[in-house]
């Protein structure tokens, strides 16, 4: 028998939350954890994991249709900074700056591409306007 767990911690606003992956042999189970809002550290893990494991309601299992393909430890901890970069950046202040940074930046890329659309569409008529005027006198 072939046992293997995986934990993995996601930010779901605006609770940090733990999903636990069971797979033994071929059969698949999945458990969610609230964590709370501030992201949690290591030790607190750890203690979940020792003292609330008997807690923690597993789904009906499944067969595991998918094989995991083993990856480098070294590859798994810079996916894993990766991922934790991308999920959390900086102070609630922090994220609201960003928030509005990338609104307005989409804003801009609105009103450019209707500028752009305007301009074509002026040059068309422009070039429609010098055909008829070419063709007039005949």
């Amino acid at each position: 028998m072939k046992c293997r767990m995986i934990m993995t911690v996601v930010f779901d606003k605006p609770f940090y939350k733990g999903i636990f992956e069971r797979f033994i042999d071929d059969r698949y189970a999945v458990a969610e954890i609230n964590l709370g809002t501030s992201l949690p550290k290591t030790g607190d893990i750890y203690r979940l994991v020792l003292k609330r494991w008997n807690t923690i309601h597993f789904s009906k299992e499944m067969l595991d249709s998918t094989r995991v393909k083993r990856v480098n430890l070294k590859r798994m901890q810079r996916e894993a900074q990766k991922q934790v970069h991308a999920q959390f950046y900086g102070s609630k202040s922090q994220q609201a700056l960003k928030a509005d940074f990338e609104m307005r930046k989409q804003q801009s890329h609105r009103e450019q591409r209707i500028a752009k659309e305007d301009c074509k569409k002026r040059k068309f008529e422009i070039r429609q306007l010098k055909k008829k005027q070419k063709h007039r006198g005949h």
